[in-house]
This record gives C-alpha cells, sequence and structure tokens, in this order.
C-alpha cells in the first residue's frame, strides 16, 4: 500500500487557457511546424523550404485551435460515459482529426490552389490527420501528466513541511509523522485506528487509510497523543468521542464520524478512569 497515493478523482479542473499553456503551445508549434517543415513531407520537397515551413506552422497552429477545446471538453463531457481519462482523449482526438481533414483542403487551397473536393481529398486527408493529430495529443496527454503530478508532488511537499513547523511548535512531531504516512486527501484530524490482519486501519475527518504496519507500532508513534486503547483491536482519539453507549454489560464509544467502537473488559477500566460519560 504506497503512501503517496495520487488520485485522479475530485481534481479541480485546470483552465482551457493559461499563460503557462500558451507559453507552452506556442513553443510546440514553433519546433513542430519547423522540423516538419524542414523535413518536407508528402513531396513537399520539391517547393521552397521557408513555403514549406509556413505551411506548417499554419496547419500546426489551426491543428491546436481545433483539438485543444475538443479534447478538453471532450474529456469533460465524456467523463460519465468513457470512466477511462486516455480513452475520452482518443475519442476526442478522433473527432479533431475527421474536422482537420475538413481544413487541410483548405490550407492546400490557400497554399497551393487546389481545388477543393472534398469526396476525394477528405478520405485521402483523414489517415493523415489521425495518426499526426494522435501522436501530437498524446504527446501533450503525456505532457500534461508529467506536469500535473509535478504540481502534486510539489504541493504534497508544501504540506509535508507545514505539518512538520507546525508539530514542532505545538509539540506533536510524532504525530505529524504518522499523518504523513497517509496519503494527502485523508489527513486530517485523528479518530480512531482499528486492526486489520497486517494492516492499520486509519480514521480521520477526511475518511480512512490502510496502512501496512503492526498495530503496536501505530500505537508507540502515538503513544503520547492524548487517546485510549478500547479494545485490543481498537484505539481512540479522546477529542473524537461523543457518548459512551451501554447495553447490558456491552460498552461501546461514539464518535464524531458516527463509528461505534466496542470497549472490551480488559480495558473497561481504562476508559472508566478517562471520565467519559
Amino acid at each position: 500500500m504506497t503512501n503517496r497515493e495520487i488520485n485522479h478523482k475530485n481534481q479541480p479542473v485546470p483552465p482551457l487557457f493559461t499563460k503557462r499553456k500558451m507559453k507552452s503551445a506556442i513553443t510546440a508549434i514553433l519546433i513542430i511546424g519547423v522540423f516538419i517543415g524542414f523535413l518536407s513531407p508528402f513531396g513537399m520537397d520539391e517547393i521552397p523550404l521557408q513555403w514549406s515551413i509556413s505551411y506548417w506552422l499554419t496547419t500546426c497552429t489551426l491543428g491546436y485551435i481545433v483539438y485543444m477545446p475538443l479534447t478538453y471538453y471532450g474529456d469533460l463531457l465524456l467523463m460519465k460515459v468513457l470512466p477511462v481519462h486516455w480513452c475520452r482523449i482518443a475519442l476526442s482526438a478522433l473527432v479533431g482529426s475527421i474536422l482537420m481533414s475538413f481544413v487541410v483542403p483548405i490550407i492546400n487551397w490557400v497554399f497551393f490552389s487546389q481545388q477543393v473536393d472534398y469526396h476525394e481529398q477528405f478520405w485521402q486527408v483523414l489517415p493523415k490527420t489521425i495518426v499526426i493529430g494522435g501522436a501530437l495529443t498524446f504527446v501533450s496527454l503525456i505532457q500534461d501528466y508529467l506536469s500535473w503530478q509535478k504540481n502534486e508532488l510539489l504541493v504534497q511537499k508544501k504540506l509535508n513541511e507545514a505539518h512538520q513547523q507546525r508539530a514542532e511548535k505545538e509539540g506533536n512531531l510524532p504525530l505529524e509523522k504518522f499523518l504523513a504516512l497517509l496519503p494527502i486527501d485523508k489527513r486530517g484530524e485523528l479518530y480512531c485506528l482499528e486492526m486489520a490482519d497486517h494492516y492499520v486501519k486509519v480514521y480521520t475527518s477526511q475518511g480512512h487509510h490502510l496502512l501496512l504496519m503492526r498495530f503496536k507500532d501505530a500505537l508507540k508513534l502515538l503513544e503520547n497523543y492524548p487517546g485510549l486503547q478500547t479494545h485490543r483491536s481498537w484505539w481512540v482519539s479522546k477529542s473524537a468521542i461523543t457518548a459512551l453507549k451501554k447495553d447490558g454489560r456491552k460498552i461501546s464509544l461514539l464518535l464524531v464520524n458516527k463509528l461505534s467502537v466496542p470497549v472490551s473488559r480488559t480495558y473497561a477500566d481504562n476508559v472508566k478512569s478517562s471520565d467519559i460519560h
């Protein structure tokens, strides 16, 4: 069970256009356009180099204008239908390739005075737009993922530093070290621990998470934290207890997250001495 899980769900949707994205897009268009123009594919070695570069810069620019909004909004609209991110992007890119197959003949008409005949040219252009557009979309997808992952790691680093500074200030360093074992989205106010085979199930105000560690090792980390063991498999934070329930000889503690924690006979005196009502 990794402690650096990256949760792709419930993430805020990034804006379509930002200064950083535009700068990155312009740089990519210039590099790709010049590179493909210099290669002069599809028989373009017979025309001047600057004309070939101008053609591909124009094509890449229009391609960005077509593909970027389609993949962005396609990803959002298809989220409920297709749960896999790359499938949504691939389908959106295919739609973009179909649209570009109508755009490219117009570009050819502007640059080479070729008559626009979609009945014939569309099917000639479509395979090329699928390959080139798909490849560029894939590269953009990888770039966005790496950028997102880098930001997530930076956020995690800042949170860890903030937790550690607060812990050192308040004297709760062992607690913060323990919470640092949890994924970012599960860190919060500590409620209780439950032993589950070779794991410890940690309950916080943000939910619960399984940690691969021994129960007694977890208790050792929290020995100076205001809490108490209620059962051989349970430990609770005193601040999370809202009520003590009695059902005959059975005793349990009700927590703020509506969880009912059992109190065994072994630890009953420990709970009673803690003045919990």
